[in-house]
């Protein structure tokens, strides 16, 4: 239980990390990696007592992992490209909408504790502010 909780807070802090450097590969990274870690939770649960919910969240968690997947890409800036302009925010309301439904599923169930759900919320909100940002042209990502 002690090292699900830190796998999940270092992969907030690797979120965190990439919202104030603006970097999308540390962002993207705690996504992709806090992604596999549920997937693979989840898909233990599933193999050990055939619930089909527990595939469901493989598969939504894997969405996830795919839309997060870390790649080394030229920068976003003002002058990118209009499809990465417009993906971004697609892609962060993405995120959103899983992590709320999984805050939501925390409270659902008794084999995942509540204060998981803080986490869902944190990362179900973190992706507004570039979202925002892009849709309203204030940011610029620069990756390092």
């Amino acid at each position: 239980m002690i090292i699900k909780s830190i796998v999940s807070l270092l992969c907030i802090v690797a979120v965190v990390y990439g919202m104030f450097k603006k970097s999308r590969l540390f962002f993207n990274l705690g996504y992709f990696i806090f992604g596999l870690f549920i997937v693979y939770d989840q898909l233990s649960l599933f193999i050990e007592n055939n619930n089909i919910v527990h595939l469901s969240l493989v598969s939504l968690w894997l969405i996830q992992v795919a839309l997060t997947y870390p790649n080394r890409l030229p920068p976003l800036t003002r002058d990118g490209s209009i499809v990465a302009k417009t993906a971004v925010p697609k892609i962060m309301i993405c995120l959103s909408i899983i992590n709320f439904f999984g805050a939501y599923y925390v409270t659902l169930v008794d084999y995942i504790p509540n204060e998981a759900m803080y986490g869902h919320i944190l990362l179900g909100l973190f992706p507004l502010f570039p979202a925002y940002m892009i849709l309203a042209d204030k940011i610029e990502i620069v990756d390092k």
